[in-house]
C-alpha cells in the first residue's frame, strides 16, 4: 500500500495528532470513529502526577493500556495499581476513577466506544504547550456537568468520593 492510500484510509504516525486538554489529561485522537466506519475509538492520554478523575460511570467501557508509569484505578474490587505493559478493562455502567499519585506523568492508550469518544471531544480544548496543564476553572467543571448530563453520565457525589480516598476541594 502506497503512503497515499495509507493516508487516505486514516493512518497517524506518532506526533501528528494535535494534543487537547480534557479535565488536566493530556489527550490525542489516534483512531476516530469516523476513520473506522465503526464505534470504536483509540486515544493516546498523559496524566500528570497529581491528577485525579474522580469516580463516575458511563454506558461504554474502557479498556486502559499503561504505556509507562504507573495508574491506579478504582473498581468495585477497591484500588489497584496498572504499571507499564499492562491492561485494565472496564465494563460499561462501571463505577470507576482514576488517579495518578507518583511523581512522574503516566502514558496510557484508551480504547472506548463512539460515545466516549463524543463526551471527550466535547470537553476537549487545544492544548497550549507554553502553559502547564492546571486544575480545571470552575466554568471547566460546569461544562463536565452538563455534559455528562447530556450523555446520562453517573458522577460521584464528594461524600462518595471522600469514601474511595478522592479529595475533591
Amino acid at each position: 500500500m502506497n503512503t497515499t492510500s495509507e493516508t487516505k484510509t486514516g493512518t497517524n504516525r506518532g506526533g501528528e495528532e494535535q494534543t487537547f486538554i480534557v479535565l488536566g489529561v493530556l489527550l490525542q485522537f489516534l483512531s476516530t470513529p469516523e476513520q473506522v466506519n465503526d464505534q470504536i475509538s483509540v486515544m493516546r492520554g498523559m496524566v500528570p502526577s497529581g491528577v485525579v478523575i474522580p469516580l463516575h460511570s458511563h454506558a461504554d467501557p474502557e479498556i486502559f493500556y499503561v504505556l509507562n508509569g504507573s495508574l491506579e484505578v478504582f473498581q468495585a474490587e477497591g484500588w489497584q495499581t496498572v504499571t507499564a505493559g499492562e491492561v485494565v478493562s472496564i465494563p460499561g455502567n462501571v463505577r470507576h476513577a482514576v488517579r495518578n499519585t507518583s511523581p512522574s506523568p503516566i502514558t496510557l492508550i484508551t480504547v472506548s466506544k463512539q460515545e466516549l469518544y463524543s463526551f471527550f471531544r466535547e470537553l476537549a480544548r487545544p492544548f497550549d504547550p507554553n502553559r502547564p496543564p492546571a486544575p480545571p476553572t470552575p466554568e471547566e467543571m460546569q461544562q463536565l456537568f452538563n455534559v455528562a448530563e447530556k450523555y446520562e453520565y453517573w458522577l460521584a457525589s464528594r461524600d462518595e468520593n471522600a469514601a474511595i480516598g478522592i479529595s475533591l476541594s
